[in-house]
């Protein structure tokens, strides 16, 4: 059967990720500590020149805006305050921190400014604008602070949080046995390194793969390893946790 590989992330994430992995012929187990949950929210006031998004989840749990958002965003679009969840956004570029997020926007129809790689602030640096860009930042209640560049304005809207659950006993003693954990998120990986420490799960039994370094550093120490993949998608994570299986 070989090493077991414990998936973290809720859906639609779940899913693929173990469908990637079990092609792969890894051992994969869906282990989901959490699920996204939307928030109410409404749009600030003007208008804006693109859509920024860290999460193909702030853009899924958009539509739970306000009446009043709702109201706002409809009179740039011609529509009314009825108008309800995604059509309260205009289908305004959308600056994706990466291919998985992009395509999440493209099925929503929403066109495609720029794709990122390593991460939004990098998306972010890359920005030179000849005329000032006002973004439209869909993001979740824990989020990066971010630091736009000259000529660039960034206004945030909570569309998302992350709701966690404990590990039961079940889920504990599978962790118990070991195997490789995959982080996608530091969320995740800050909730999961204290539910270890509460459920008393020896981390010297457990190999940490994680999407990115700032990923890994939520996690804090005393696992048996932990690796980071070379590129922040989900092929270079499961290539990476291919060779630590093996």
């Amino acid at each position: 059967m070989g090493v077991t590989v414990f998936v973290l992330r809720p859906e639609p994430g779940l899913s693929a990720t173990l469908a990637r992995g079990r092609k792969r012929g890894l051992a994969m187990e869906a282990m989901p500590l959490s699920h996204a949950e939307a928030v109410a929210w409404q749009v600030p006031e003007g208008t804006f020149d693109g859509i920024l998004l860290g999460s193909a989840n702030a853009l899924r749990h958009a539509g739970k805006g306000t009446d009043e958002g709702a109201g706002r965003i409809s009179e740039t679009m011609g529509g009314s305050a009825a108008d309800t969840g995604l059509d309260m956004l205009p289908r305004l570029p959308v600056y994706a921190v990466g291919k998985a997020t992009a395509q999440a926007a493209c099925s929503l129809r929403f066109p495609i400014a720029q794709v990122g790689e390593g991460g939004l602030q990098k998306l972010l640096d890359t920005l030179a604008p000849d005329a000032p860009l006002r973004l439209l930042r869909l993001a979740g209640e824990d989020r990066m602070t971010l630091s736009p560049p000259e000529g660039v304005t960034i206004e945030t809207c909570t569309t998302y949080r992350i709701v966690h659950r404990a590990l039961d006993e079940e889920d504990a003693a599978r962790l118990r046995e070991g195997g490789v954990v995959l982080l996608h998120s530091g969320v995740a990986a800050r909730h999961f390194a204290a539910e270890c420490e509460r459920a008393g799960v020896d981390r010297t039994n457990l190999s940490l793969a994680a999407l990115a370094p700032r990923i890994a550093s939520q996690a804090s120490d005393g696992w048996k390893s932990v690796a980071v993949a070379p590129e922040t998608n989900d092929a270079a994570l499961l290539s990476l946790v291919a060779d630590m299986c093996h």
